[in-house]
């Protein structure tokens, strides 16, 4: 008995290890990526846009439990959330949203002590706006993110915009991804500075191992970003920095770097990979790509290739230091400085790179919080067209920081376990009982063991909203979200199923059924039949084997989807 104890406690042990080893979802990268966020934790649902209280987003960050967070609503927060201390370990699918979700800030902050981490945030819109045009009766704070304190954590595919301070603020924070976020049109007189600082470091609360890859800076005019450390913890140390693969818009300024510390005399230095990073800026743009100041020091260990400037293509790299308009005689920059200039890259958390020639044409259609609204239309449109807008960096050039598009109502979800009905039941999983923990879809889905079914589900709906289709193994269908179960699942009967040549419906209270629809799994209808009558027979002898979907309408219009089996 001792021994069979023992042999299942280590199948336990190992399956947690297992899980905890996955990275926070496929296409996670960098320090960050091995966040687990809320993983086997339960499913609390935002059912309303109040800044706290019951239902509220804010609520949902109180909890102390490993929490998967997701949305019923579409609009906006009228404050900053908060993160307390201490209330890590959670997932926050914005892509959720059926309609997308603003917040007018969000941060996890503390100085001297951890506040929160490992956690994922995904398909956000934080966006503080013009507190004069669109006044609040709540607390907004300046940026459009702030991470102080944090360890452990992914930000994807996030939007940032209308601070009034940076859009992202990162201080004593370390094991760190940003990726696919766009940061853009900061407002106001801080707007030069309007992009990502970061800064600071205590001894409780390292500012260490950063990974800042695959997003846009637009309309920012500085900090592209700004990497500092004021505090004197940071003397003589070196932080681990993987800045590759950003996009930055009509360019204002160079990427800056102050070595110096709080301490009399003190630096402190970088180990940092640059790779494949493009900047776009106007013709009169006089600046250099990168700030000198990371050639002086002599402990800079620092790895850059592929790094490309519009104005210039025959130049790259350190050739992009020191050099350009207003230092024409520096064109191309020849002096590299006393730092060590590595021939390969630090052996960080692995980055897809992405060729520099290609980095335009993939972040402007994948960037950013999805579903896509107004404003990011906007912000995104001059990157196809290549017209750079003329309104001063500091001013909103559209009046669109909180239009809404109008958002279908949210899937049905009946046991409320995160995973709609009709993705359940075309995934065989039950649509009553809370299976979202299970780890059975994992390997059909992301071809890895090890993610829970929902996190499966999360991520197939990233995906489909990013990239505007589903894979036929994720079978995502908004069209489906919002059609099944306004007939009852126990008013008809469909057998036999699984079917081999022939499926009989019945309505079982009489009223007749005018159309039957078999989808497949993306929703795409592959045969429509009309009908009078209570009980039809359809021949499916010819279809393929696999999973469809009937979705039965009755003589009242009412619908319901069902999963069918074909042998």
């Amino acid at each position: 008995m001792k021994t069979y104890l023992a042999f299942a406690f280590l199948i336990f042990a190992c399956s947690i290890s297992f899980i905890n080893a996955q990275s926070a979802f496929p296409g996670a990268e960098g320090f960050g990526a091995s966040a687990t966020g809320g993983r086997g934790g339960k499913v609390i649902y935002v059912t309303n846009l109040e800044p706290d209280g019951p239902g509220s987003l804010q609520a949902a960050l109180n909890d102390p439990d490993p929490r998967y967070i997701l949305f019923k609503v579409s609009g906006v927060i009228p404050t900053t959330v908060e993160v307390p201390l201490g209330h890590g370990n959670f997932t926050l699918a914005g892509q959720t949203s059926p309609g997308g979700i603003i917040t007018r800030g969000f941060q996890s902050y503390a100085e001297n002590s951890p506040s929160s981490g490992n956690f994922i945030v995904r398909h956000l819109r934080s966006r503080r706006g013009d507190l004069t045009k669109y006044p609040t009766p709540y607390w907004t704070g300046e940026d459009g993110i702030t991470l102080g304190g944090v360890h452990k954590a992914i930000i994807d595919h996030c939007s940032f915009a209308n601070a009034t301070d940076e859009e992202v603020d990162i201080s004593r924070s370390s094991s760190l991804t940003i990726q696919n976020c766009m940061l853009s049109e900061t407002l106001g007189g801080h707007a030069y500075l309007g992009g990502m600082l970061i800064n600071y470091s205590s001894n409780n609360n390292r500012l260490d191992s950063l990974s800042i890859h695959h997003n846009i800076w637009n309309r920012i005019g500085g900090r592209m970003p700004e990497i500092s450390c004021e505090t004197q913890d940071c003397n003589g140390r070196h932080l681990k920095i993987e800045l590759s693969n950003n996009l930055i818009w009509d360019q204002q300024i160079e990427l800056w770097y102050e070595g110096v510390t709080g301490n009399a005399n003190g630096n402190f230095y970088l180990d940092m990979n640059a790779v494949n990073n493009f900047s776009i800026a106007r013709p009169a743009y006089g600046n250099a790509m990168y700030h000198f100041d990371l050639l002086n020091f002599s402990q800079n260990n620092l790895y850059f290739s592929g790094n490309k400037l519009n104005l210039y293509p025959q130049y790259s790299d350190y050739q992009l230091f020191y050099c350009c308009n207003d230092f024409n005689q520096n064109n191309p920059n020849t002096d590299l400085g006393a730092a060590n200039l590595k021939t390969t890259a630090f052996n960080y958390p692995s980055i897809s790179y992405t060729p520099t020639n290609e980095l335009l044409n993939k972040l402007r259609a994948v960037n950013g919080a999805f579903p896509r609204d107004s404003m990011d239309r906007r912000l995104f449109e001059p990157l196809f067209s290549g017209n750079i807008t003329n309104v001063p960096i500091g001013d909103a050039a559209a009046d669109d920081v909180y239009i809404l598009d109008s958002a279908p109502e949210a899937p049905v979800d009946t046991d409320e376990d995160g995973m709609p009905d009709y993705w359940e039941l075309a995934h065989g999983l039950q649509s009553n009982v809370q299976d979202h923990n299970d780890l059975n879809l994992s390997v059909s889905i992301t071809g890895t063991a090890g993610y829970t079914n929902l996190e499966c589900y999360l991520n197939c709906l990233s995906d489909y909203l990013v990239n505007g289709s589903s894979s036929p193994a994720c079978g995502i269908n908004v069209i489906t979200n919002t059609f099944e179960n306004s007939i009852s699942e126990n008013a008809l009967l469909l057998y036999p199923n699984p079917a081999n040549n022939e499926v009989n419906i019945r309505m079982l209270k009489g009223q007749s059924i005018r159309k039957v629809e078999i989808l497949d799994l993306l929703g795409n209808v592959l045969e429509t039949q009309h009908y009078e009558s209570s009980q039809v027979k359809l021949t499916i002898a010819n279809f393929v084997s696999g999973i469809y979907l009937m979705k039965i309408t009755d003589e009242d219009n009412n619908t319901v989807v069902r999963k069918l089996s074909k042998n």
